[in-house]
């Protein structure tokens, strides 16, 4: 497998209502995209305007909408769902948490996770979060079309997590198995950008790609605006900056040139953030190749 890291990504976490907007917006995105027709049509003219593919969990929604078009769809999958994972992480531990959907998978997920992501014995859970993410990703392998899949993202969930206990073997490990489990590229969403890529750094890891916010107003940017930034200019791997507009506060294409002028590789630009989604992603698509 040789992709390179995608440069322009269509966000659809709107679409599981992860989202800053306000909850107009985000009342109006969701209706906007309630059936999977509206969906594929938005999608085509994604690919059209130049996205080099969607950011997004493979919920049901999403599945339906990239099997209605002739065309396949580049799918950077964000796996474990977000949503479900923040929602079971709130009422039990990750090492419970991956035992009950273990429990719940087919004979053939459970054979294979056996397999690739257990390695205590069949049905164990341990307590390493490098094992309990890998077989989380198992678990989540059906649900994930593989004929669009160029990449796995961790979701900050888990990544932030791991990176605030130090946990080097967890990145190492779900870099690898994503890798030859998945055949596509293995990134890792994060919320504390900025101390994610020292740490890459420190430990000589580089994952294909990260995804983690920059905008011109510092939201989210951990441990602050300015460190990032520094940490941005010395990064040895791909990132994708998110959170673009800074919950609406930024108009998309400045926060677009804000991003790009500070050494981002690429951009996530989501649902949420378009009204004309194809003529806007082709104006950043443009302004990207000035």
């Amino acid at each position: 497998m040789t992709r390179a890291a995608p440069t322009l990504l269509l966000g659809g976490e709107a679409l599981i209502g992860r989202t800053r907007a306000s909850r107009d917006r985000a009342l109006e995105v969701a209706a906007r995209y309630h059936e999977p027709e509206s969906l594929a049509v938005s999608l085509s003219k994604a690919i059209a305007a130049g996205v080099d593919g969607v950011l997004a969990p493979p919920v049901p929604l999403l599945r339906t909408a990239l099997a209605m078009l002739k065309q396949p769809v580049p799918l950077y999958a964000l796996v474990p769902d977000p949503a479900e994972l923040d929602r079971d992480t709130g009422e039990r531990d990750l090492r419970d948490v991956a035992a009950r959907r273990l429990g719940r998978a087919g004979p053939m997920t459970r054979a294979r996770a056996a397999i690739t992501a257990l390695p205590q014995p069949p049905g164990f859970v341990g307590s390493d979060l490098a094992d309990q993410a890998a077989l989380l990703l198992e678990v989540a392998a059906p649900s994930l079309p593989r004929r669009h899949v160029h990449g796995v993202i961790v979701p900050a969930r888990l990544t932030d997590l791991a990176l605030a206990s130090g946990h080097q073997r967890f990145f190492e490990r779900t870099m690898r198995f994503v890798r030859s489990r998945f055949r596509a590229l293995a990134g890792f969403e994060t919320h504390n950008l900025g101390h994610l890529l020292a740490r890459l750094r420190e430990w000589g890891l580089a994952p294909d790609l990260v995804v983690g916010p920059v905008n011109p107003r510092g939201m989210m940017m951990k441990p602050t605006p300015d460190e990032l930034l520094d940490e941005l200019r010395q990064a040895r791997v791909p990132v994708l900056a998110k959170e673009l507009r800074a919950a609406g506060t930024v108009p998309l294409a400045d926060g677009a040139a804000y991003a790009r002028s500070h050494g981002a590789h690429g951009l996530v630009v989501d649902l949420v953030d378009l009204d004309d989604l194809g003529a806007e992603l082709r104006a950043i698509r443009a302004a990207g190749a000035a």
